[in-house]
């Protein structure tokens, strides 16, 4: 998956994925910035809290510029937990 100027296929990974569960699914390891915008896009519920804007822009910032990773983590997380998909 591609967006605007930034390649989301990257190896940068989190130092420990967040587990989430969407639905009555099984849990999913989140792993990267790029898995947590994947999940945030495509498989969030339909209500969106109001971390979850927050959640995706710290995501798109950790792909475009390398680093802030453990924003993007702790945004992810916060949005989970406010969405009720922690696991």
């Amino acid at each position: 998956m591609k967006y605007e100027n930034f390649d989301t296929r990257t190896d940068a990974r989190w130092l420990a994925p967040v587990w989430i569960r969407v639905g009555s699914g099984a849990a999913e390891a989140v792993r990267s910035p790029s898995d947590a915008l994947e999940k945030l896009i495509y498989r969030w519920p339909s209500e969106k809290g109001m971390h979850y804007s927050s959640a995706k822009s710290r995501c798109i910032e950790a792909l475009s510029q390398r680093h802030k990773f453990d924003a993007s983590r702790e945004a992810f997380i916060r949005a989970a937990i406010e969405a009720k998909m922690l696991d």
